[in-house]
């Protein structure tokens, strides 16, 4: 299997680059290595959706309020009327320099939210929680802890929030660049951190609008790698624009009870430039 996390070292031996290789060979080699590890988790109904936010552009213009819009769906898709009712998710925030700033449903249907005040220029990220559920599977009860964070660079400013770990979720994807900086073909770093330390040996899945609209967990990923011994992958965009990267993560239930684990699900999505 091709070791993702070294895909920027160079060869002497004559071989081609990895940067020299068509970007559409790698991703048919992408997706015949993660057949059989997405084979088993699309079988996961319980974790069919994803619950995820994203704003309309990769870089909202300042001194306007944000709009950002709220996805819970099956697979990466178009955000939709969310039929499972309001009182399932808590309404999402936005982090900035200056703290947390609420957002309000903006008046259309019910995935459209607005932030309370305008933005200044700078980094911010976007929170959202699905609050916590317990479901059957496989004959066992676990309860999941579902959770999306959004990359937003309203018109220009420091990456210093970007990139910095938040501590808001158990599990957490961190980008250690500004993915704005990305583009297509090119190279970004992700650490996962579960409670603020490390995750290794953790499967990062990763799709693009319009990639995989048939579930949230399918058969096939534009995007799969295992974080090393620190928790980082090397991220490889094949195509430009809207990505969600997302990492699972179960651990024996600490509230006991009818539930066996907790299963933590975690996503992160940005913009990636052509």
């Amino acid at each position: 299997m091709r070791d993702c996390n070294k895909s920027s070292k160079k060869t002497n031996r004559g071989k081609k680059k990895t940067s020299d290789l068509p970007t559409v060979s790698f991703l048919i080699v992408t997706l015949s290595l993660t057949f059989a590890v997405c084979l088993a988790l699309g079988a996961r109904s319980a974790e069919a959706h994803t619950i995820w936010l994203e704003t309309p552009v990769g870089s909202p213009p300042a001194g306007e309020p944000l709009k950002i819009d709220l996805g819970f769906n099956e697979g990466f898709e178009v955000v939709e009327v969310i039929k499972e009712g309001l009182g399932n998710y808590d309404d999402p925030y936005v982090l900035g320099p200056k703290g947390e700033i609420k957002t309000k449903l903006a008046g259309g249907p019910n995935y459209e939210y607005v932030t309370e005040t305008p933005l200044e220029a700078g980094g911010y990220l976007g929170f959202v929680s699905y609050k916590p559920f317990v479901m059957a599977h496989g004959g066992a009860k676990n309860r999941y802890f579902m959770n999306g964070k959004h990359v937003i660079n309203v018109g220009a400013g420091s990456d210093d929030l970007i990139v910095k770990p938040q501590g808001k979720t158990a599990l957490e994807l961190v980008p250690l660049a500004n993915p704005n900086t990305l583009k297509a073909g090119g190279s970004l770093k992700i650490q996962v951190l579960y409670e603020g330390k490390p995750l290794a040996r953790a499967a990062v899945l990763g799709d693009f609008r319009g990639f995989n609209p048939a579930g949230s967990w399918g058969l096939a990923k534009a995007f799969y790698c295992l974080t090393d011994k620190e928790g980082k992958v090397d991220f490889l965009p094949v195509k430009g624009g809207l990505w969600i990267l997302k990492v699972r993560h179960p651990v024996p239930s600490a509230e006991g009870g009818e539930a066996a684990e907790d299963v933590h699900l975690s996503n992160i999505t940005f913009f990636v430039s052509e």
